[in-house]
């Protein structure tokens, strides 16, 4: 019995002791912090700025190639040489479980991701809850959601995507079987 009243008694004052160290450290640290220095920080010795033109002013590389919404493109550099107009090419649908159906929208060209949202996609005449997830193909040509239906075939409704070149896919409507 001594044993354990010593040891409880050990514990609860090194517990005390660990939350007034806190206490008292991290009030201390922040009215002792310092300001970062304003400025880019010095350039190693042997190291000079590249050389510009004969103004005195600093010359900044091209930005990277952005898409329509002035985004930096994350999957690499796209040529925008396609001109044909974007299309859906074909619609895949799975049944996975009794009440949910993976439904694949396959495309001619790549599609910007950003363009995506639930209201692209319309289920028998309405749109996907908020926050439904797509997920893309490395080539970015194929849109991947989960969809809840319970019937054999739906009337899908795809619109409102864009490719990265900037077209429009046409809206279409598309009476779609579920494979099982």
């Amino acid at each position: 019995m001594v044993y354990n009243s010593s040891m409880k008694r050990l514990k609860t004052y090194f517990l005390h002791f660990i939350i007034s160290s806190f206490l008292i450290v991290v009030p201390c640290t922040a009215a002792f912090a310092e300001p970062a220095p304003e400025g880019f920080p010095p350039l190693p010795p042997g190291q000079e700025l590249p050389e510009g033109d004969s103004s005195d002013k600093k010359t900044c590389p091209p930005p990277p190639p952005m898409d329509h919404d002035n985004i930096i493109n994350y999957r690499g550099s796209r040529t925008y040489n396609e001109t044909l107009p974007l299309k859906v090419t074909q619609v895949k649908c799975k049944r996975i479980a009794e009440s949910v159906v993976c439904v694949e929208v396959f495309f001619n060209q790549s599609i910007n991701p950003r363009s995506v949202k639930p209201n692209s996609l319309i289920i028998n005449n309405s749109q996907l809850p908020f926050g439904t997830r797509f997920t893309f193909n490395k080539k970015g040509n194929t849109i991947k959601t989960k969809v809840y239906t319970t019937g054999d075939s739906f009337k899908l409704r795809v619109q409102d995507i864009r490719s990265f070149n900037g077209f429009l896919v046409e809206p279409i409507e598309i009476l779609t079987e579920v494979e099982r």
